[in-house]
């Protein structure tokens, strides 16, 4: 009989829950008392988390992006410190 998994399959809805589990997951993974199971589990786990949050991250951007242009608002990020 197989070992049945202890993270959900499923992501938080909140980018910030997803963020917290990830933290606490990276606290375990650096910990010497992790066992050969556990870590491979929550490696999937954390990368799981790690890809929902960046896709989370990229499509605010865009959207953000999206309203400035609409509002003809310039953006003062690194785009235009390289300019100088």
């Amino acid at each position: 009989m197989g070992k049945k998994n202890e993270y959900p399959s499923e992501v938080p809805e909140k980018f910030d829950d997803a963020l917290h589990e990830l933290r606490g997951l990276m606290e375990m993974l650096e910990s010497d008392e992790i066992s050969v199971d556990t870590l491979t589990q929550a490696i999937r786990r954390a990368a799981l988390l790690l890809k929902h949050c960046q896709t989370q991250l990229h499509a605010t951007e865009a959207e953000v992006k999206a309203l400035m242009d609409e509002l003809g608002v310039q953006s003062s990020g690194a785009d235009s410190e390289e300019r100088e």
